[in-house]
């Protein structure tokens, strides 16, 4: 994974990287904890958080990453804790942001992974196994670089900036996703958040993009499944696997080398997973 900030961000904010009494942070809803319980986690599993902090902060749930910016806009959060790749995009879009704490997991990986309801082992199964497929034929890294390293792209598309416009600028369009038709195939309700660009962001058509939705074609394009997709908010993903509204969600969090369940509740079983994460900021507005 690249790290384009980290080196300069640890050196501008590990000083001041310390909480008050009652700052308050929005973090995305984690669907098998309080805020209370995923503090604990947090700070017993990432160096920073612990070296740094005398005091821990207090974390507020939002369902979705607009609704937590716009918390912080109104000044009802103090700070909002994001994935490095998607505080950097979110900081491009708003330059208003800075950083002001950087977490780092060395206990355990935040691990993505698709979701699927307790009894589908078999539709779940298959997308391990095709997981699995990838990563041997080198599909998936060629997809990470493809969708995670091109983040710029995507910024502008997400600005809705022409296509002419981002040409006369010297960069290329990001190839949008296509989810390929078959015949007499399954047809799957795949349920995208579009809250962990450029993991996955919802474009201005209204369909899903980038690194999420570009693995999921793959793996319906060698299952032979059609995908129906349903934009959902983050804090749905669950209740939409429970209602039969959904087949599958991706994603879910959990972590490598660590029992704790932070974001899988009870009826929820996931795949194998795609991406890890270790590195999270804290942003605040200057």
């Amino acid at each position: 994974m690249k790290k384009t900030l980290l080196a300069v961000a640890v050196m501008l904010v590990l000083a001041s990287c310390a909480f008050g009494a009652g700052h308050k942070v929005g973090v995305l809803e984690k669907l098998a904890s309080s805020p209370e319980e995923f503090a604990k986690f947090a700070a017993s599993k990432s160096e920073i958080f612990m070296s740094v902090s005398t005091q821990r902060p207090e974390f507020a749930f939002y369902k979705s990453l607009n609704e937590m910016i716009l918390a912080l806009n109104a000044g009802e959060i103090d700070e909002i804790l994001l994935p490095e790749e998607t505080a950097e995009y979110v900081m491009a879009l708003h330059p208003e942001y800075v950083i002001r704490c950087v977490i780092i997991f060395r206990q355990t990986k935040v691990l993505l992974s698709f979701g699927f309801k307790a009894g589908n082992e078999e539709l779940r199964d298959s997308f391990s196994k095709a997981l699995a497929e990838m990563k041997k034929d080198g599909t998936l890294w060629t997809l990470e670089g493809k969708f995670m390293d091109n983040k710029n792209t995507a910024l502008l598309e997400e600005k809705n900036i022409l296509a002419s416009e981002m040409e006369s600028a010297g960069l290329e369009a990001s190839a949008p996703v296509i989810f390929r038709h078959f015949d007499g195939g399954r047809v799957i309700r795949a349920a995208v958040t579009g809250d962990i660009p450029p993991m996955d962001y919802i474009a201005p058509d209204g369909k899903p993009q980038g690194y999420n939705a570009a693995i999921l074609a793959e793996i319906c394009g060698r299952l032979g499944l059609n995908a129906e997709i349903v934009n959902i908010d983050s804090g749905s993903r669950a209740a939409m696997l429970a209602s039969g509204r959904a087949d599958v969600v991706f994603w879910f969090e959990h972590y490598r080398g660590d029992d704790a369940n932070i974001d899988v509740p009870e009826g929820v079983i996931v795949s194998e997973p795609y991406y890890e994460m270790d590195t999270f900021f804290h942003l605040g507005k200057e």
